[in-house]
């Protein structure tokens, strides 16, 4: 029974490391890990059996799938868009759990414009192989396309004279995660990302917040930036 304990990276990818180092014939009992597929685990358990023995145990197939997905991480690294931080395609393995009849893995990868449908495919298409070759199931549950705003276009330099004039921070930057403006972006429309309060370490997490002074700051934002553009 071995804890796994945030070391300054995902934990589930820890614990997955440990099994690739372990005999082939331990019988894995239990995985636990994660809070949701967006944010990084700070901790992780696995719970083992060395003396079961069984034929096809999932520390196998376990560990043939985390082996692909390092494969495809290692692919990740040829692709830069020095646009975004960090340049290349990321993957976050999130969630780890085990059901009386199945074990669930479950995350999310960040891609930047610079990758194209058909090399995304082509990763998801590698990992779904991997799964059905140990007799699991692979299933994509959602899927945005990243987009990219000229930051010398009218609308960007309208939101950022209005946030200058109220003495907001106006710099431009990229972001990790995906919204609304990504579909919208697919049929023409040119799209900012705003928001109210503390991106970095807040979202999705326990913790999770916005001050009701953000809150305000943005309702005037909102107002000012309709006035410019639509009034």
């Amino acid at each position: 029974h071995s804890s796994v304990p945030h070391l300054g990276e995902s934990a589930i990818k820890k614990m997955f490391e440990y099994l690739l180092q372990l005999p082939e014939g331990l019988v894995v009992m239990e995985m636990d890990g994660g809070i949701n597929i967006n944010t990084v685990p700070n901790n992780a358990f696995i719970e083992l059996d060395p003396m079961s023995g069984y034929d096809d145990p999932m520390s196998v197939k376990v560990s043939k799938i985390y082996k692909t997905i390092k494969e495809i991480e290692q692919e990740f690294l040829k692709f830069e868009d020095l646009d975004f931080s960090p340049s290349h395609p990321t993957l976050n393995i999130g969630l780890v759990r085990t059901f009386e009849d199945h074990l669930q893995i479950a995350g999310s990868c960040r891609i930047p414009p610079v990758v194209t449908n058909e090399i995304y495919e082509s990763w998801m298409g590698r990992l779904n192989e991997a799964c059905l070759s140990v007799g699991a199931q692979f299933r994509i549950s959602d899927y945005k396309r990243p987009y990219r705003t000229d930051s010398d276009s009218m609308l960007v330099r309208g939101c950022v004279a209005d946030l200058k004039a109220m003495n907001l921070n106006e710099e431009c930057i990229t972001q990790s995660s995906t919204n609304e403006a990504s579909l919208w972006s697919r049929v023409g429309i040119e799209c900012v990302s705003f928001g109210a309060g503390v991106r970095e370490g807040n979202i999705h997490t326990p913790k999770e917040h916005v001050a009701i002074e953000d809150l305000k700051k943005s309702i005037e934002v909102y107002r000012k930036v309709i006035e410019r553009f639509c009034i």
